[in-house]
């Protein structure tokens, strides 16, 4: 299957993108009228590694912390709805350990899972690297599941920031087979200026999304919130 030139040369590690404490992170107003949960990697939130000239404890790439996709999105969802409480999970450690399910989400993700969110963000999937004995889309359906623990919940799942067939595929097809809402990203990585080339010294960071490339994810997930069902 296909799989991007840029996600084959992302060389940004998926370890220690933040430390183990810092994996589930809630934001509380003073009068929410609602609860979103978002899931990532990278791209969601990394933080300071100013060996590879990353010093922001945001999106990776992202030129400050509200032009990042997660907050970008808070404001348009607190613009439209009003005040909410936000949840963000970094999941670079699901990515590296999916197959083993529970165990990797209870360790780390228990806090966002009680956070009972009615919205529920995936972003996820670049530092995957499959296991033959371990087919993705069984794995990934139990992820969601975790994370959406509030029956009630509108879930939204997308596809990844560089094309990558073997894990876009059945991130579609999961989304298709339980009922959640599908934003794909197909064609964003090719858009001039949705990576931060240029920006960044590193090649790794510099193949992140761009503040374009921000606002490009964010618009998507935003379609898929607002689509009629």
């Amino acid at each position: 299957m296909f799989i991007s030139d840029n996600a084959k040369a992302n060389t940004v590690s998926s370890k220690n993108q933040l430390d183990v404490g810092q994996y589930v992170r809630i934001f509380r107003s003073e009068k929410p009228v609602m609860r979103v949960l978002f899931v990532g990697n990278s791209i969601t939130r990394h933080g300071p590694a100013p060996q590879i000239g990353w010093h922001g404890d945001w999106g990776m790439a992202a030129s400050c912390r509200e032009k990042d996709w997660v907050h970008l999105t808070v404001a348009k969802l607190e613009e439209k709805f009003g005040e909410i409480d936000y949840c963000i999970a970094q999941g670079a450690a699901w990515e590296r350990a999916y197959e083993t399910d529970d165990a990797v989400l209870d360790a780390h993700y228990a806090a966002a899972r009680e956070f009972a969110a009615d919205l529920v963000l995936i972003r996820i999937g670049e530092n995957i690297r499959l296991h033959d004995d371990a087919p993705i889309q069984p794995h990934y359906e139990h992820m969601v599941r975790y994370f959406a623990s509030n029956p009630a919940a509108m879930v939204v799942t997308s596809g990844c920031f560089w094309r990558m067939d073997a894990l876009d595929v059945p991130f579609r097809q999961a989304a298709s087979d339980c009922g959640w809402r599908f934003a794909s990203m197909e064609g964003v990585e090719s858009i001039p200026g949705a990576m931060a080339i240029g920006l960044f010294e590193h090649d790794g960071v510099a193949r992140h999304p761009s503040d374009l490339g921000m606002e490009l994810i964010a618009a998507r997930i935003w379609d898929a919130i607002l689509a009629e069902e």
